[in-house]
């Protein structure tokens, strides 16, 4: 992508969202395309790192729902960014919690 960088191409499709679209739409899409775009995928997940420490809780949402991944390098790095989440969007705290769950469960406890 040479004209426009992967956080302007995400940031442009969620601005423009049909008004009912739901964030796991573009959670979906978004982690098929980090699967499918070779050195862009990383930047898929890097942009959508950043999202959750936004005060968007849309795109906060979006980052949510990319399942396959994690948004933290450390199980340290993701209860604080879990209970960030927690603070700032209530609604959202079962998907964050959902993040250490899946940590346990696949690096062994807490």
């Amino acid at each position: 992508m040479s004209d426009m960088d992967m956080e302007d191409v995400m940031n442009y499709l969620v601005d423009r969202r049909a008004d009912d679209l739901p964030p796991q739409a573009f959670s979906g899409t978004f982690m098929s395309l980090s699967w499918y775009l070779a050195p862009e995928g990383d930047k898929i997940l890097a942009v959508a790192r950043k999202w959750l420490t936004l005060d968007d809780e849309y795109r906060v949402a979006v980052a949510l729902g990319l399942d396959e991944v994690f948004p933290a390098d450390s199980r340290a790095e993701l209860v604080e960014l879990a209970a960030s989440v927690r603070e700032r969007f209530p609604a959202l705290a079962g998907p964050a919690e959902e993040w250490l769950e899946r940590w346990d469960r696949a690096f062994g406890g807490g």
